[in-house]
């Protein structure tokens, strides 16, 4: 009801202001006596209360007539009806991109040299960025995006978007409610997965109730024709959450994986409503079975936040990556009947403090499910997969994409602890991995690029490792800034192509300060501005990096040779 009444507050108050005019010419020209008549006394009090009465509804936020609010909220409904079409609002989310952008490049890891190649599915397409996921189906990587289109990928066969029918999820009728978010925080489908048993899609998405006007987590199967590609039938949904407590958001959890044929597991999030994953009569926290046969859903684990990663061992064990608050993103075996605890114990703390709610243990784990493993600071983690048919070196290995930290982890495991985590920096916010049958490894970032990461065979063959970043690089610039394209989520912008390039041009939110500058980057002026950011350009947001001039040096000299390896 918030913007039904506030339409009103700003109706009444603006009715209150516009009546005010009038009143200079009354004290203007009529004596006292005659403004005490009660015709003038009524035209000074009318329109003093209705603007009081405005403020006061602005103060309280409220209006006490309920009729009156519904009314208002009616005539907003039906403005947005008839001038924001459902079409209209939901391609404001597509955007498309020209080509010309490199996204081929090799990396080094302690025990394999990689080379990545990728394509970019904005450039074939108008396709929402942030979001989706993806899964292989035989050859061909199925993606989908966030608002539930679906395409393919074959090497030969390129990209195409496809016959699939919209997703039940009702979006058409919640983008028209007032109250509608709809962006990369909000409705949005969550994961996709195929079954080769079942010959089946199964996706994870939002859902509007109409009835109730509130919206669920659903999640709705297809059959599909692998050889084609196409849909057999129409989508079935086989599972509804409860409504959600507040609004569709980006902690809703939403992974999916197959167990079998007839086992799909589910991680459903907290939604932001902290005290729902410890009760167990909720839907939400939890990590749910649900039979595809006979639609039956029962709770393996409660006490999750945002449950973003799900993986099925070759050993049957089921493991999940979740976010934590400041600091603690989670790796947990799950283990049927655990509580792991949230939002009672965290390894990380309430964001912009150093403690949590009223635990005196912060930053310990006791009396729950404790992780098997966690990541302090946070490295926004995203979805898992086991390593299987890629490298001797890395199989068996579990990989772990994050979004914050824009790398792969690669954890070695010994049971049921983790030895070590190698870090692997991509520099693209990567939403999803899955792996296909030749066993490259397939990367989907939230700037629509799919990243194929290979071995190379010639580099590991000749057993010399490539000249490396600097450490200067490396910790002072690659903490924030990345290589390839900027995309609207970045921290910082792309180092790519640096030199030549008009200063503040990259698709990135520059302060004034650099805004207002002309000309190029050279590596004078680079020099210049790592010297003294502030002093090259007065009020930017860089802080002093206090560097000394080798360090300099190295980053210029590393810049300089990234641009030569991308031309």
């Amino acid at each position: 009801m918030r913007y039904g009444t506030y339409v009103t507050v700003l109706a009444a108050t603006a009715v209150g202001l516009i009546s005010m005019l009038p009143l200079s010419r009354l004290f203007r020209r009529q004596t006292i006596g005659a403004m005490l008549s009660r015709r003038n006394l009524l035209l000074v009090l009318l329109p003093l209360g209705t603007f009081a009465l405005g403020l006061t509804m602005q103060k309280y936020r409220y209006f006490p007539y309920h009729q009156i609010t519904v009314l208002a909220q009616m005539v907003t409904n039906n403005l947005r009806s008839a001038y924001a079409t459902p079409d209209k609002l939901l391609s404001r989310q597509y955007s498309r991109d020209s080509g010309g952008t490199p996204l081929d490049r090799d990396l080094d890891t302690a025990l394999l040299p990689l080379k990545v190649k990728g394509i970019r599915l904005s450039e074939y397409y108008q396709v929402p960025k942030t979001g989706g996921a993806i899964t292989a189906m035989g050859n061909a990587v199925i993606v989908l995006d966030r608002l539930g289109n679906i395409y393919s990928y074959q090497s030969g066969a390129g990209v195409h978007k496809l016959p699939f029918p919209a997703l039940p999820n009702n979006i058409a009728d919640y983008a028209i409610r007032v109250e509608a978010k709809i962006d990369e925080r909000y409705f949005r489908a969550h994961d996709i997965k195929y079954s080769s048993p079942l010959h089946a899609l199964a996706v994870s998405h939002e859902y509007f109730d109409k009835e109730h006007e509130k919206t669920r987590l659903a999640v709705s199967m297809i059959g599909v024709d692998e050889a084609a590609l196409r849909p057999i039938g129409t989508w079935k949904t086989i599972y509804w959450s409860d409504w959600e407590p507040a609004e569709p958001n980006e902690s809703g959890g939403g992974a999916l994986a197959f167990g079998g044929s007839e086992k799909l597991y589910l991680t459903v999030g907290d939604y932001l409503s902290r005290g729902l994953a410890q009760d167990p009569a909720s839907s939400f926290g939890k990590v749910d079975e649900i039979n595809t046969s006979t639609l039956q859903v029962r709770h393996l684990t409660v006490g999750h936040r945002n449950p973003q990663g799900l993986a099925v061992m070759k050993t049957g064990t089921l493991m999940s990556t979740e976010h934590g608050p400041a600091g603690g993103d989670e790796l947990n075996q799950i283990a049927e009947g655990s509580n792991y605890g949230w939002p009672n114990v965290t390894l990380g703390t309430d964001y912009g403090t150093y403690g949590w709610h009223d635990n005196k243990n912060v930053g310990r784990h006791g009396g729950y499910q404790a992780p098997m493993f966690a990541w302090v600071p946070s490295i926004g983690v995203s979805n898992l997969i086991q390593v299987e048919g890629f490298h001797a070196r890395w199989d068996d290995d579990l990989l772990v994409a994050s979004l914050k930290a824009e790398s792969l982890f690669r954890l070695r495991l010994d049971g049921s602890r983790v030895l070590y985590s190698e870090p692997i920096y991509v520099g693209q916010r990567i939403r999803d991995i899955a792996q296909l049958p030749d066993g490259a490894i397939v990367l989907w970032t939230d700037d629509t690029q799919l990243l194929f990461v290979s071995v190379d065979r010639d580099r590991l063959n000749a057993n010399t490792r490539s000249a490396s970043l600097h450490d200067a690089l490396r910790y002072q610039c690659m903490y924030c800034h990345h290589f390839g394209p900027t995309n609207p989520t970045d921290f910082a912008p792309s180092l790519s192509h640096l030199f030549n390039r008009k200063i503040a041009s990259d698709n990135f939110r520059y302060t004034a300060a650099l805004r207002g500058k002309d000309g190029v980057w050279t590596e004078q002026r680079l020099r210049e501005f790592l010297a003294g950011p502030g002093k090259f350009a007065s009020g930017t947001s860089m802080p002093p990096l206090n560097l000394d001039p080798d360090a300099i040096d190295e980053i210029i000299r590393d810049l300089g040779t990234v641009d030569d390896v991308a031309n």
